[in-house]
């Protein structure tokens, strides 16, 4: 008997789910494989304007072309543009199921690897499809998040 599957979704943003598999939970490949993830973030620096490069020189004004960059691709002022980060756009995914396939996907070579997330504060975008720092921002940028565990099991609360 074939059935109708139906998917309503109150809110937020359709994410990257984790499949079954034979041995568990599957990743987004970009977190198992590091030269794709460099693929798509050299994507996402050239054509998305993705930075800066270190965002710790912020207050010394020495990113201040960039982000005068991207307060001009969103019309707005370097103030607005500083508080649109990755860390609270509407494609930035830190659920723990994330979590674990960026760290398993950076193994353990005797070093806890969530140490490493931690320190960059890692997550991974749902547009662009990379693992991506949460102080950077893109032109891909959009307000309404970070996507977490609270926020993705609002969005599949069973409404019938």
């Amino acid at each position: 008997m074939s059935g109708i599957t139906l998917t309503i979704s109150l809110g937020g943003m359709p994410v990257d789910k984790m499949k079954q598999n034979d041995e568990g939970k599957t990743c987004p490949p970009a977190t198992q494989d590091i030269d794709l993830n460099l693929e798509n973030r050299k994507e996402a620096i050239d054509e998305y304007d993705y930075g800066p490069l270190n965002p710790g020189l912020d207050d010394s004004g020495q990113n201040d072309d960039f982000w005068m960059k991207i307060a001009n691709e969103f019309n707005t002022n370097v103030e607005a543009a500083l508080e649109s980060r990755c860390a609270n756009c509407a494609a930035f995914n830190i659920t723990s199921d994330m979590q674990d396939c960026i760290a398993k996907g950076i193994g353990d070579d005797g070093s806890d690897p969530y140490d490493a997330i931690d320190a960059g504060d890692i997550g991974y975008c749902q547009f662009l499809k990379f693992k991506c720092a949460s102080q950077r921002v893109c032109n891909a940028w959009v307000s309404g998040g970070p996507i977490d565990d609270e926020s993705q099991s609002a969005s599949e609360k069973d409404i019938l």
